[in-house]
């Protein structure tokens, strides 16, 4: 019996999303490529990275993932390795915030990349970024992870509007639209008319490195952020207008001195786009010490964070999903989030939930969790039972099958 050869599916993707300070879409990216990579399904990646189109291959992932400090391996980088990181990170990320540069480099890629290489026979591009850089004359899965340019316009920048104004024709082109939630599914088909069957939602997960690791390992990782064990709380985002940091330190500023020298609020994430317009207390409550900026970590040092935060505080008005709330559930934490978002999808009633933009709302549940002094090793377990519903070897499954229909749409 001779078996028939399988020909693989050859996809294109940008990679420069994974070598900058990532956010979600490059976490998102990261994931799921290396859950795409780890099943062994007939497929071949090509990375579209500056001006240049390689083949990409577990063995770039794995550079990729050291340097972003993905690996277990990187909670053993010695501090001044770890700077270096970080102040590399830190440059990629302020020449990305130049409106001009970025417009630039993006205009001299869809020139470049105006013809594929000759070596380079592509059956699908991925646009990880909503659309592709280029009309590479190849069809396109473009990943829509949510509307919030639609539904809330002035919490983006002009370029990046200007941008996804191509993504209706990108969408009504394409044979299948990757999504994220049945949230934001809900929100192509009612803003852009797309058929529900012609959507599939593939979900982020929390990566391997998201577990509890025990009071010990945990509070060694904390040493470099001066933050007491189960004695803090933890904001995690993009410093930008639509994460809402306004309302919560508003609210934290509500607690009392005392509370406040009790609970520190810990806010990770690099500044993103737009006027944060933070409260007038925000300057005094970062002089006392109980608000802390800490910027960008590596996923191991955010691992730490997040089992040791008494709760995620998450306010954002508007996700496609809420990647920190399902990596702060695997590590066993208590999630503070908006009520009627997308991340009821993960919470289930699992969360304590409040009017997002309702500053007195979020007072109330700082002051009983810093009340909640014994541990409840049950809804520990149950959180994290609540995200492992999440798989990125699920998603991958779902994704490889979008592959194949975008392909055979061209065939």
């Amino acid at each position: 019996m001779v078996l028939e050869k399988v020909t693989p599916i050859s996809v294109g993707f940008e990679t420069d999303i994974l070598r900058g300070s990532m956010t979600g879409i490059g976490n998102y990216c990261f994931h799921l490529v290396k859950a795409l990579l780890e099943q062994k399904a007939a497929l071949e990646f090509y990375e579209f990275s500056h001006m240049a189109c390689r083949p990409f291959g577990p063995e770039d992932l794995a550079r990729i993932e050291q340097m972003q400090g993905k690996h277990a391996d990187s909670q053993k980088l010695s501090l001044r390795a770890s700077l270096a990181r970080k102040a590399s990170l830190a440059l990629r990320a302020k020449l990305a915030q130049a409106p001009t540069a970025r417009r630039l480099y993006r205009e001299f890629q869809a020139i470049r990349f105006q013809r594929i290489p000759q070596n380079v026979s592509l059956d699908v591009f991925h646009a990880f970024r909503y659309v592709p850089f280029a009309d590479l004359n190849v069809p396109v899965l473009p990943v829509v992870y949510d509307l919030s340019f639609v539904r809330y316009p002035d919490a983006h920048p002009k370029d990046r509007l200007r941008q996804l104004e191509k993504l209706p024709k990108v969408v009504e082109r394409a044979a299948v639209v990757h999504t994220i939630s049945e949230f934001s599914k809900a929100e192509i088909v009612d803003v852009y008319g797309c058929a529900p069957d012609k959507i599939v939602v593939a979900p982020p997960a929390a990566g391997s490195i998201f577990r509890p690791l025990g009071q010990a390992a945990t509070e060694q990782a904390l040493a470099r952020f001066d933050v007491p064990y189960k004695a803090y709380f933890l904001a995690v985002g993009t410093l930008e207008p639509r994460k809402n940091l306004r309302t919560l330190i508003m609210a934290y500023a509500q607690l009392s001195p005392a509370e406040r020298r009790r609970m520190p609020l810990a806010v990770v994430g690099n500044s993103g786009w737009g006027q944060l317009e933070l409260p007038p207390e925000t300057a005094n409550l970062v002089s006392e010490g109980s608000l802390r900026f800490l910027g960008s970590v590596s996923d191991t040092e955010l691992r730490a964070l997040y089992e040791g935060a008494v709760a995620l505080l998450f306010p954002s008005i508007y996700e496609g999903f809420g990647m920190p709330v399902v990596e702060a559930l695997a590590c066993g934490t208590e999630v503070v989030h908006g009520e009627n978002t997308c991340m009821d999808e993960i919470t289930r009633g699992h969360a304590i939930t409040v009017a997002a933009t309702d500053v007195h709302a979020w007072v109330a549940p700082m002051r009983r969790l810093m009340d909640e002094s014994t541990k409840d090793d049950q809804r520990v377990q149950e959180r994290i039972a609540l995200a492992s519903a999440f798989s990125w070897r699920g998603s991958a499954e779902i994704v490889t099958k979008a592959y194949e229909l975008t392909a055979e749409s061209m065939a």
